[in-house]
């Protein structure tokens, strides 16, 4: 039997932060991965998609400008997008257990079960540690309805060749709403069936509703308080049954009803390890409910939102305490959050929602489009912006709809985190003018 410092279970992008904390020149450590080397991100998740969202937001504004001094709008040829995207990606899993190997870390390609709490089974052969930590993120949800064998899940979506004719997606979360922008954007003809009265609730239903009207404008069709019942195979494509009489056809359904963590190979009842539906459950120093296993990413429960940054803060976190360079709890700092849809929504700090429902907050709204000149330039006339005071009359929030949004809020995250006063906007930095940033000076109060 094979004994390691350090055996991880995942090479997702906690992995990458941590492991290069690990590996002193003293140390052994084992990766072991059943899918692709470096996780869901950079092969089936946020990285292909944004790479897509480069080209699809450069068509979209291209059209919003239409007889505004754009004559000919853009087009996609998709074959030639995701032949582009496959070369720029396609070498990334091998890239990738590769950096690790440079680290000096063995890697290992197969499916990790708990044999006991310091031991754990690979391809019949067994490896040990005295500290196991599970990595294993999440995997697209499969629906218990009649037919699901004939959905693709949202990973497929990034290898399809040929741009489907009519596509239904079942859910209306981040993965969703996203795919629907892309392939509509690509030309095809898309419906979107959400379970919920309204799509991507980790938003404010204010700048959702902006979203949703201008994909609506796009030509994408929502079906709402619909839960779908069956997939039917026809002989020229799919049915699409909700248990409220809609029924739809398409060549090609994706089910897209969310995201669930990867547990079930891992044997965790046979050592006691506790979990439920949201991931395995870690106290403040991300060790799971058996000593010396430890937990991290997408995988396990939390209250923050499930995104690859707050991976790879975790890793750089555990990876700290594992080697004795902090003792503390980990304590999240503020995260922002992003639908990278047309128009986007982000989010950071205080909700929205949250700040409406509570009156020791206080919100103030803004018109972007009304206000600022670069948002006209592209059109974006849906651009609208939240901020989010205490009692104390300091930033705590952010929430912004428009053709910008990640970068918008990302430009207030630092504010929100450090506390900043707006003596400190004004007299500590002036950003480039007429950028985004520099809208923060005539903003903050």
């Amino acid at each position: 039997m094979k004994k390691y410092d350090y055996i991880v279970i995942g090479s997702g992008p906690s992995a990458y932060k941590m492991v290069p904390k690990l590996q002193d020149g003293t140390k052994k450590t084992l990766i072991i991965e059943n899918e692709k080397f470096g996780g869901i991100c950079p092969n089936f998740g946020c990285e292909p998609k944004i790479f897509l969202e480069g080209t699809v937001t450069s068509v979209l504004i291209s059209q919003k400008l239409k007889g505004l001094g754009i004559k000919n709008p853009a087009t996609i040829d998709w074959k030639q997008l995701i032949q582009r995207k496959k070369e720029v990606f396609n070498s990334f899993p091998n890239d990738s257990a590769t950096s690790f190997q440079e680290l000096g870390a063995d890697t290992l390609q197969g499916t990790a079960s708990f044999v006991d709490a310091h031991t754990v089974m690979v391809n019949d052969q067994k490896y040990q540690s005295d500290k196991i930590i599970i990595a294993t993120g999440q995997r697209p949800n499969k629906l218990p309805i009649v037919g699901n064998e004939y959905a693709l899940n949202s990973n497929d979506v990034f290898d399809l060749e040929e741009l489907p004719e009519h596509v239904v997606f079942i859910g209306g979360g981040f993965v969703s709403m996203e795919l629907a922008t892309i392939l509509r954007a690509a030309g095809s003809k898309v419906d979107v069936i959400e379970f919920a009265d309204r799509p991507l609730k980790a938003f404010s239903k204010e700048h959702v509703d902006i979203v949703m009207n201008e994909m609506q404008s796009m030509g994408i069709q929502f079906y709402l308080n619909n839960s779908v019942s069956e997939i039917k195979k026809m002989s020229n494509g799919y049915k699409v049954i909700s248990q409220q009489g809609l029924e739809l056809d398409a060549d090609v359904v994706v089910d897209a009803s969310g995201r669930i963590p990867n547990i079930e190979k891992l044997n965790l009842d046979a050592i006691g390890i506790e979990y439920d539906r949201q991931g395995i459950i870690v106290d403040e120093n991300l060790e799971t409910s058996v000593e010396g296993v430890y937990a991290l990413g997408d995988v396990i429960k939390k209250n923050v939102p499930k995104l690859t940054p707050t991976a790879h803060f975790e890793g750089e976190y555990l990876g700290n305490y594992l080697i004795g360079k902090t003792d503390k709890k980990i304590v999240y700092p503020v995260i922002a959050n992003a639908a990278f849809t047309f128009p986007q929504v982000a989010q950071a700090g205080v909700s929205l929602e949250a700040a409406l429902k509570d009156n020791s907050y206080s919100v103030k709204d803004y018109d972007l489009a009304s206000m600022e000149h670069v948002y006209s330039g592209t059109n974006d006339m849906s651009a609208r912006l939240s901020l989010i005071y205490n009692s104390e009359n300091k930033l705590v929030g952010v929430s912004e709809v428009s053709q910008t949004a990640a970068d918008d809020v990302n430009n207030f995250v630092d504010i929100i985190g450090l506390g900043l006063t707006k003596n400190d906007i004004r007299n500590k930095f002036i950003p480039a003018f007429p950028a985004l940033k520099y809208k923060i000076r005539n903003l903050i109060d």
